[in-house]
């Protein structure tokens, strides 16, 4: 085995032990071949994903370590990789720097399954290998569709922005959409947008709270207001990484490189790090804040807030909160927050990429 970066030790040691018991057997080289050919030909990463659990179901019928075996794939896939990835204009820094998210995700794996080496975010990861998630600095950018049930508007003259809720989503009396953290509802409204006279009527988000305002509607001048994103256009994601440079001067640096190889001029992204309510957990002057500052805020729609697994931890539970052992200030902050009654949602946001 080549020694690669972007693996630790640990890793590369485990590779090396198990490769040989994959390479002499027939199916998992054509399985292999398989998802080669969707990741570097096809660029098809939720393809090769599939192909991946299927490999992964034959290894565990062999009594061979199974989530071991996407690790052993990117390996020997790792030099074509880099090619197929610098085939695409990306500079080489770049495509290492992405490439590295493996190696974050593998110790997620040996975090939750003593210590052992694995991964388990394969259609993720392999939408890095295939060069849709690319890292510039402390953040990571990637091509999508846009979903989320807003149209954004931009003011043509002073440049504010505006968000309406799409048709037939349901609200609830807090202005986030009914079933989130499978809270419970006093009452909820219905959406609508209303188009006439070059106008239109509906109920906005308060881009601060990250809440839709249901009081009343709104109506917007379309002489005055310009569509910039609706759903089922094209959009740049930003993600964070995890470890990520969050200080203002490297999330500039970031996006400043980045918006060299897109497009598009509106960001997306959909995280805990974008809730307003951390406001009431964390230093005011911290760079989280700062970060979650720079969007305009949506709420969207999840069973339970992603920083319950991303600070707390995969295995989390909140029938486990009261005696959950904080070794961070923030699973401290975050912990007494939540035993006192209060919630935190995953948020949607966007920002102009200017």
């Amino acid at each position: 085995m080549i020694r690669h970066s972007i693996f630790s030790e640990d890793t590369q040691a485990a590779v090396a032990f198990s490769s040989a018991a994959y390479e002499s057997n027939a199916y998992f080289m054509r399985n292999f071949s398989r998802c080669r050919e969707l990741l570097l030909v096809e660029k098809d990463p939720e393809g090769a994903a599939e192909a991946m659990m299927f490999g992964i179901r034959h290894a565990r019928l062999l009594h061979l370590d199974d989530f071991l075996l996407p690790v052993v794939y990117i390996d020997w896939m790792l030099p074509e990789l880099e090619k197929e990835l610098m085939k695409q204009g990306i500079p080489e820094s770049v495509v290492w720097e992405s490439l590295k998210d493996v190696e974050i995700w593998i110790q997620s794996y040996r975090k939750y399954h003593q210590g052992q080496t694995g991964l388990d975010r394969i259609e993720w990861v392999f939408r890095s290998l295939a060069g849709k998630v690319r890292r510039f600095g402390s953040l990571q950018f990637e091509e999508v569709t846009y979903e989320f049930p807003f149209l954004i508007y931009e003011n043509r003259q002073s440049g504010e922005f505006m968000a309406l809720a799409c048709p037939d989503v349901m609200i609830d009396q807090d202005g986030y959409i009914s079933g989130t953290n499978g809270r419970s509802m006093i009452r909820e409204i219905r959406t609508y947008l209303d188009f006439k006279d070059r106008t239109v009527t509906g109920y906005s988000a308060d881009l601060k709270k990250g809440t839709v305002s249901v009081d009343a509607p709104v109506s917007l001048n379309l002489e005055e207001w310009e569509l910039k994103l609706a759903p089922g256009e094209k959009a740049v994601a930003v993600h964070i990484p995890e470890g990520s440079d969050l200080s203002p001067d490297s999330v500039d640096s970031s996006l400043k490189t980045a918006k060299k190889y897109y497009e598009n001029h509106i960001l997306v992204c959909e995280s805990w790090m974008l809730d307003a309510h951390l406001e009431h957990i964390l230093p005011q002057t911290g760079r989280l804040i700062s970060f979650m500052q720079r969007f305009n805020k949506m709420p969207v729609m999840t069973e339970r807030p992603q920083i319950l697994e991303r600070v707390m931890g995969f295995d989390f539970t909140m029938e486990a909160l009261e005696h959950f052992s904080c070794t961070t200030s923030l699973q401290t902050s975050l912990k007494k927050y939540l035993l006192d009654g209060n919630e935190m949602f995953t948020t949607a946001g966007f920002m102009p990429w200017k």
